[in-house]
């Protein structure tokens, strides 16, 4: 009896000792959150100086060998990326007010390349220049609402919620102890099962559907001319991308970064 109500009388303690804890990260706003981010990666002046940006490097997909990445960038918002699959090469390309995604995807999963077309218009999708720029100098129709906290791979980060215009919200994760980008959150996409080859003949298998929730992950933060980018980079993605699963992650580890070098005008085509 003497124990239970010794258990009983620290529930409170350990109640209010949980609100605590809860409670380390300290309250900031968007702008706030915005800026100790810039700070951390290197400051507004050493980001201003970078036009182009390009990263090179390997990633793995499921039941393939280590393949080449390219993800490449420019001032003021052009993105492309390019995955060496075995059969084929994933180009995702956002430039000149257009994107261009190939192979293009079968009319089954139309929602799906909708998804991965609103991830590249963002500019939140990959720490390129699109992403810097936008954090740097927000146009008059871009809105940032701080959403509070939430763990990411078990560390706490601030929840940012980024819209612009008419466009679908994103949110953007900030590690709340380094401030470095760990996450982008696109929202949920429904996927259908698909066959396993990724060609135009593509078909339901059944008529089962899942819900997946389409985000970019970042890590290994290490100095690259005078900032700190991610050396790993991963990325929600689905059938027909994937041949055995209808949902997965492509793991990218970044070789080196190069700055300010000129970039095939056909790399955005």
């Amino acid at each position: 009896m003497q124990r239970i109500l010794s258990t009983l009388l620290s529930l409170p303690l350990l109640l209010l000792f949980a609100q605590t804890a809860a409670a380390d990260a300290p309250a900031l706003s968007a702008e706030e959150i915005i800026a100790k981010h810039l700070a951390a990666v290197g400051g507004k002046e050493a980001l201003s100086k970078f036009k182009s940006r390009v990263a090179i490097g390997t990633f793995k997909k499921e039941g393939e060998p280590e393949s080449q990445m390219a993800i490449m960038s420019e001032a003021p918002d052009r993105l492309a990326a390019v995955y060496v699959f075995r059969d084929y090469d994933w180009r995702l390309v956002n430039a000149d007010g257009k994107t261009v995604i190939r192979p293009q995807f079968p009319r089954q999963v139309a929602p799906i390349e909708d998804k991965y077309r609103q991830m590249l218009t963002s500019g939140l999708m990959f720490n390129g220049v699109p992403l810097q720029n936008l954090l740097l100098a927000p146009g008059p129709d871009v809105k940032f609402t701080a959403k509070g906290t939430k763990k990411v791979k078990g560390r706490e980060a601030y929840v940012v919620e980024v819209r612009r215009g008419k466009e679908s919200p994103v949110r953007l994760f900030f590690d709340a102890e380094t401030f470095m980008w760990v996450r982008s959150e696109f929202g949920r996409a429904e996927v259908t099962r698909q066959m396993r080859t990724f060609t135009n003949d593509v078909v339901n298998q059944s008529a089962s559907e899942t819900g997946v929730e389409f985000y970019v992950e970042t890590g290994d933060f290490r100095d690259v001319d005078g900032v700190k980018l991610p050396f790993r980079v991963e990325m929600v993605v689905t059938s027909p991308i994937l041949r055995d699963r209808s949902s997965g992650t492509l793991v990218g580890n970044v070789r080196e970064y190069k700055h300010n070098v000129q970039i095939d005008a056909a790399m955005f085509q």
